[in-house]
């Protein structure tokens, strides 16, 4: 496994991180919340799956858990959803939603890098099970961060995939079916999630890789032909 199953969540990382450069790009030409919000959600995740990649190539450390554990199990998919927030709702909600999140994402950090980890958990080759490393508190944050998260943003694409697809108009439709890619990969990402839990590191690095793409190309649809 060492020697090849560190290529998927490499790879989640560099489609992670040129998601990230677009939205940037972007947020840079047209300063929107959402933009920015995504970017950075992106930009989480590209840390946490290449220093994924990273450890099963070489050895996990504790640094190394810790980074691939906070941003890619805990703080990257409240971010994403504050993008949708953002997109969906008003502008003075997201911003009080913004505050809220920043301030939770302080308290896991703080969280995450002070847990007395097992350390004997991170001797495997694959991506190790956060039950056989982590304490109890870190991965409760994990699971109500992540399901708040998902539960919003998976929500709001389905929405808007929904209120869009009533529409006749063939872009209308199109910027359904790229909400429902969105949709698709954020459950993607999920699910492998939840198998990482129990020890199946293989899984979600193909969870990984292949929900990010699914967003990046469903983000990509939404964009005007001639862009």
């Amino acid at each position: 496994m060492k020697e090849a199953w560190w290529v998927l969540p490499t790879g989640a990382g560099v489609v992670s991180g040129a998601f990230a450069y677009t939205l940037g790009r972007l947020w840079k030409a047209s300063p929107r919340p959402h933009l920015l919000a995504w970017a950075l959600a992106l930009l989480l995740f590209a840390i946490a799956s290449i220093a994924a990649g990273a450890s099963m190539l070489a050895n996990w450390t504790s640094t190394s858990f810790r980074l691939y554990y906070l941003f890619g199990a805990i703080v990257n998919v409240p971010v994403l959803a504050i993008g949708t927030i953002y997109l969906l709702g008003p502008r003075k909600f997201g911003h009080v939603c913004a505050v809220v999140v920043a301030i939770a994402s302080l308290f896991a950090a703080i969280v995450v890098f002070r847990a007395d980890l097992d350390t004997a958990g991170l001797r495997v080759e694959g991506i190790p099970s956060s039950r056989d490393v982590a304490p109890e508190l870190p991965r409760t944050l994990s699971r109500y961060f992540s399901f708040g998260g998902f539960f919003v943003v998976v929500g709001g694409a389905l929405w808007s995939a929904w209120r869009l697809a009533r529409k006749r108009e063939e872009r209308l439709r199109r910027l359904a079916l790229a909400n429902l890619l969105i949709a698709t990969g954020t459950f993607v990402v999920a699910v492998g999630s939840g198998f990482a839990r129990y020890g199946q590191g293989a899984l979600l690095a193909l969870g990984l890789v292949v929900g990010v793409s699914l967003m990046f190309l469903g983000f990509l649809m939404t964009r005007p032909r001639s862009a």
